[in-house]
């Protein structure tokens, strides 16, 4: 009934009052609130609302859409091939990588070398459904641990970093070894002090991390990396409303190399 309501003319346009959802506890867009910890989002929303990544009905959606090659596929495309080109790719870890989603969608174009293997490490209704649809793909690994990974001459997050509770130190910390080179796509960033905030995804919400840049090249340097390259995502920004206002969240992607070292074959 309050759903109706909010549709009427006029109240449509209440509706989308930042302060007005802050104080019934509501959201309002794409992406809601701004909050200090992912803890503190969580508690904001109502338990039917909560969505989590593991979770059979989060499987399927989009999944047609991330197997395609979009504008923000290209800059890592180009990094994967200039390591081909030079025989520096042989194994991927590819950190919240869906069922394969980026293997799936780049293999024609890039032509991978025939011995690669890509490991993707995600929860496990994602390694569930990947492993079952991937089947007849060898290339393809899953795995619910990064422990479980073999080590790999570039870590891929595509995606990933702003949904997981561990910062980026502390999933390098759990690979077997540190990979040559980090590409980074779609981040989350802020000019401002980092946040947290709520994204929508239909059938509910779930903390959404936004990172402050400077934060992120502190963790860069602390984690023994060198900026090698980084670009803009222009048409994945997105705003968010909070009771204290609207702001604009950039979208980035960046190439860390290892600080002295190359992208050798792995062992």
């Amino acid at each position: 009934m309050l759903g109706r309501l909010w549709s009427l003319p006029g109240l449509s346009r209440i509706r989308r009052s930042g302060r007005l959802n802050a104080l019934l506890g509501r959201s309002h867009g794409s992406h809601w609130g701004r909050f200090p910890t992912r803890e503190a989002a969580a508690a904001y929303m109502r338990p039917s609302a909560q969505l989590d990544y593991d979770d059979d009905r989060v499987v399927d959606m989009n999944v047609e859409s991330f197997s395609r090659i979009h504008l923000f596929d290209w800059p890592v495309m180009f990094h994967l091939q200039r390591m081909i080109a030079r025989g520096e790719l042989r194994r991927v870890t590819d950190f919240g990588g869906h069922v394969g989603v980026k293997y799936l969608a780049y293999r024609d174009a890039l032509g991978f070398p025939d011995d690669l293997v890509w490991q993707v490490v995600d929860v496990p209704a994602m390694c569930r459904a990947g492993r079952r649809r991937s089947a007849d793909i060898p290339q393809l690994r899953f795995h619910e641990a990064l422990e479980d990974t073999m080590p790999s001459n570039v870590l891929l997050c595509s995606g990933s970093l702003q949904y997981v509770d561990a910062p980026l130190d502390q999933i390098l910390a759990r690979l077997p070894a540190p990979p040559p080179v980090i590409l980074l796509n779609k981040v989350s960033v802020t000019e401002a002090a980092g946040f947290f905030t709520l994204e929508s995804f239909g059938l509910g919400r779930m903390p959404h991390h936004v990172a402050a840049l400077r934060e992120l090249d502190m963790l860069r340097q602390r984690c023994g990396y060198e900026l090698e390259a980084r670009w803009d995502i222009p048409d994945r920004e997105f705003e968010v409303q909070a009771a204290d206002g609207r702001q604009t969240v950039q979208m980035i992607g960046e190439v860390w190399r290892r600080a002295g070292g190359s992208a050798a074959p792995a062992s």
